[in-house]
């Protein structure tokens, strides 16, 4: 087990269509309106003065895999049958977490309370936006760490989507990050503050499984109306 490892992401181009795709808005047949994309274009502004992306990571050794579950070393486990398809075979797997900071937080809330709804609205989707676009770089950047030393990738999965139920697996991933030394915190429902956060593995080895190019989205039960694409 290394020692978990923090990097900084460098702020990833993010768009206003990107804001738009996070949104769900559809404008392919009608063009926005012009007061639209002034809202748009000043917040995304805002957006990138908020966010620092960052993502913090580690590897354990993978023991084996049962049905349905992943052991690792130090007697830990996580729980997902297609996460044990996945890594079983592998020689270790990477936990990390990615966040961009509490800052876009505080300025949706103040948006919020002070009844500017449509601006609180368009920074959290400029804030999914940035971390979807920011765990990409990251996950990355992670790929090729372990292709220098000669290892293949699996693609990422994380909990909380259909595959994989179990949300309190993400106390096993923060735990043996000790994600709190990057301001991470967990709800007692288990959902991640700062909320534009995310918790992911991904496995290394030289005999992994050949999933013909597919990725976790391929395996989610919402992908057919899931308006992002996940990575």
């Amino acid at each position: 087990m290394t020692e978990p490892i923090i990097w900084e992401i460098e702020l990833p181009d993010v768009t206003i269509e990107d804001i738009f795709r996070a949104e769900g808005a559809d404008y392919s047949k009608s063009p926005p309106r012009p007061s639209t994309l002034e809202l748009h274009g000043r917040v995304l502004a805002e957006a990138a003065s908020l966010v620092r992306p960052a993502v913090l990571w580690r590897e354990v050794d993978v023991l084996g895999a049962g049905e349905g579950e992943l052991f690792l070393e130090g007697g830990k486990k996580l729980t997902s049958s297609l996460l044990a398809r996945v890594a079983g075979a592998a020689e270790k797997l990477i936990l990390f977490v990615m966040t961009i900071g509490s800052a876009l937080d505080q300025r949706e809330e103040y948006y919020s309370k002070a009844g500017r709804t449509l601006e609180a609205f368009v920074l959290n989707a400029g804030g999914t936006a940035y971390i979807l676009k920011s765990g990409i770089a990251a996950k990355d950047k992670i790929n090729e760490h372990y292709q220098k030393a000669g290892l293949n990738t699996t693609f990422s999965l994380g909990p909380g989507h259909s595959y994989w139920n179990s949300l309190e697996d993400i106390k096993t991933i923060f735990h043996l990050l000790n994600a709190g030394q990057m301001g991470l915190r967990l709800t007692d429902s288990n959902l991640m503050l700062p909320r534009k956060s995310i918790a992911m593995v991904l496995a290394a080895g030289r005999d992994l499984p050949d999933f013909g190019g597919k990725t976790h989205c391929d395996f989610c039960s919402l992908q057919k109306k899931c308006h992002i694409s996940h990575f």
